[in-house]
């Protein structure tokens, strides 16, 4: 099996044609079809299959484009590392973030990264958990961080804990449920989720977990923060939200904080909780690397978005809700 024939295959799963695959690769047809036939010879098996709409893989195709794309990924980190050990990297760092995690420590860990390393192009990603690990699984993304309410995912990555946050249950300014101090006294109420509904580790759902409660019967997912906002200001939606929506001076609610209030809940609300997710540091470049050490350090440093609001002369050095050194990953760095 050689690289060449893996990158051919790629280019017909991304193209889905043999002509635009072609001209992509800056090669003939006759050369791609040449490879992918070779390719299949030893594998003894049918990768691709032609009709009049183009190309498309079959199940073996799939299954050998999926390891084929962390191949080609792996090389390209390879590559990296030896140009920089060399002393003319043009590396390329690429970050999935879910919405939680985009505040807090990594605008600054960008900023101070780009200081140093203003050659490294970023390329930066809001995606749902489920998406980022995904890009990580498939070499997409080098490093991610992820906000969760249930604990650490999947044991096929590291999961370094940075910090936590504190979560809001919020209404419009007005609502006839804007007194209440009990979760249950909510379990009938319309709901918004920014997540799938079938997500157990969603905020709304560990928030119904927590109480013993039932996911609410009456609930609108967006998947858009924008649109969800707007929503949770104009309707009788329930939402739910981290501390920096509410709290500090560039959240989404800066230019208007009474566009929706806190309930003022007396009961006990899970906390979100960032990681910094990777695969392995043996799998870093060493752009990674760096990046890694930037963010960890941004990590540690921070303060609770509430405790900064209460005590605004504080200096930043520890992060005071939700610390969790105990539970971090086994072989993450210090």
């Amino acid at each position: 099996m050689k690289l060449h024939q893996l990158r051919v295959l790629l280019a017909l799963a991304q193209h889905g044609s043999m002509h635009e695959a072609s001209r992509s690769m800056h090669v003939s047809q006759p050369a791609l079809s040449k490879a992918v036939a070779e390719l299949e010879r030893e594998l003894g098996v049918t990768l691709i299959s032609r009709s009049v709409r183009g190309v498309s893989l079959t199940n073996y195709g799939r299954a050998l484009v999926k390891r084929a794309s962390v191949v080609e990924h792996e090389l390209r980190h390879a590559l990296e590392d030896i140009e920089s050990m060399r002393g003319h990297a043009e590396a390329q760092l690429n970050i999935g973030f879910s919405a939680v995690a985009s505040s807090g420590p990594l605008p600054e860990a960008i900023a101070a990264f780009r200081m140093r390393f203003p050659s490294v192009a970023i390329r930066a990603y809001e995606l749902r958990p489920q998406q980022i690990l995904e890009g990580l699984r498939e070499g997409h993304l080098d490093v991610a961080l992820i906000s969760t309410n249930s604990g650490p995912g999947t044991s096929a990555f590291q999961w370094e804990p940075l910090f936590s946050v504190g979560m809001i249950v919020a209404a419009r300014p007005g609502h006839p449920l804007g007194g209440v101090t009990r979760v249950r006294a909510l379990a009938e109420a319309q709901w918004l989720t920014l997540d799938p509904l079938d997500d157990p580790g969603s905020p709304l759902a560990s928030l119904m977990r927590l109480h013993r409660l039932e996911m609410p019967r009456d609930v609108v997912q967006s998947s858009s923060n924008l649109l969800g906002l707007q929503l949770a200001t104009r309707t009788d939606l329930i939402s739910v939200w981290s501390d920096f929506v509410f709290y500090g001076d560039v959240g989404p609610l800066a230019l208007n904080p009474n566009a929706l209030k806190p309930l003022p809940i007396r009961e006990e609300l899970p906390d979100y909780d960032v990681y910094m997710v990777y695969r392995s540091t043996d799998l870093m470049t060493q752009t990674c690397l760096e990046f890694s050490k930037e963010i960890r350090h941004r990590g540690r440093q921070m303060i609770s978005p509430r405790e900064a609001a209460r005590s605004p002369q504080t200096a930043p050095t520890t992060a005071t809700r939700g610390r969790k050194p105990s539970t971090r990953t086994a072989g993450a760095p210090e």
